[in-house]
């Protein structure tokens, strides 16, 4: 079975990618329009009425008035935005969270997660759940992504630095008025009594994550083991999470954990560092990868009912 599928906003830095992976995927046919007509409101609707599967790939407002010309009877969609994460009317996009490929499955509006929360949820939720991370815990969450998290704009803008220039712009990015537009998702998600305090910072490097969460041993319910054990559990069939051992320091480069070291796949590589009653957690992803386009992918491989790798793996 072959299905349609177009990207509105294809020409953005999450609809290039996600076109990609959509080029190879042996089960999709993609609709095109020419990059002069990108915004004809005529020409966009002919060919979501055309898709069986319509990503939107456009600022949130964007998202909001395109999400209503499409018949979610006919048509499923799949906002890129943060529009639509935390409404009831639509399913979040992570499958490997409890219940979520279920309802994915028969889902007609699919709201693709952050990069961030991607990262935080994989972390966070199997212990708010089983107990381990209780639910009022003052988390807080330390971040690093590439310049292509910012978009077109932060993308030419590093780009055109000269290479010292680009190491000293490593800055907080959206982080110090403390209203960061992925709190509202990471709190709902989790099931949290508050939003974390979240501090994200861009690199200098284009694209690669870390979403790394500190712990206090004594104000949880289990010890470093016990979240490894929650994670084994929780993972052990999961194609793209990857639980490195306890204490993993053969996985860090001179002494360093990368965030670059899972670009190009959809994988997110989950880590459990602990000393002295000190917990430190981390994600690394690549945040165009399952922290966008991917995770699209593969969110429209579960909806579909095909495996979840095709469009995926090189």
């Amino acid at each position: 079975m072959k299905i349609k599928a177009f990207i509105d906003g294809q020409f953005g830095t999450t609809g290039l990618e996600l076109k990609e992976r959509l080029i190879r995927h042996p089960s999709v046919e993609l609709i095109e329009i020419d990059s002069a007509q990108r915004k004809h409101t005529p020409v966009r609707k002919a060919a979501m009425q055309d898709a069986d599967v319509v990503f939107l790939c456009l600022p949130d407002a964007g998202s909001r008035v395109a999400s209503q010309w499409i018949d979610p009877d006919t048509t499923v969609v799949i906002d890129a935005s943060s529009e639509f994460r935390t409404h009831k009317d639509w399913v979040y996009g992570i499958p490997e969270l409890v219940g979520a490929r279920e309802a994915l499955r028969v889902a007609p509006r699919i709201a693709n997660p952050g990069c961030y929360p991607t990262g935080f949820a994989l972390l966070i939720q199997p212990l708010v759940r089983a107990g381990i991370v209780p639910k009022n815990y003052p988390l807080s969450v330390q971040a690093i992504t590439g310049f292509s998290g910012g978009g077109r704009a932060m993308i030419d803008e590093y780009e055109a630095m000269p290479d010292d220039q680009r190491v000293n712009a490593v800055a907080a990015y959206k982080s110090l008025g403390l209203d960061h537009k992925h709190l509202p998702e990471m709190q709902h998600v989790n099931g949290l009594d508050m939003a974390p305090l979240f501090v994200p910072t861009v690199g200098a490097f284009k694209r690669g994550m870390l979403v790394s969460v500190p712990l206090q041993q004594s104000w949880l319910n289990g010890d470093a083991q016990t979240i490894q054990e929650i994670y084994q559990l929780f993972y052990q069939h999961e194609a793209f999470v990857r639980l490195h051992r306890l204490n993993d320091y053969d996985a860090l480069h001179n002494g360093y954990l990368q965030a670059t070291a899972s670009n190009g796949t959809n994988d997110v590589e989950l880590f459990v560092y602990a000393k002295r009653g000190q917990i430190f957690l981390s994600a690394r992803l690549d945040n165009l990868g399952k922290g966008a386009s991917g995770a699209a992918v593969q969110n429209m491989n579960c909806r579909f009912g095909f495996d979840e790798g095709l469009g995926l793996k090189a």
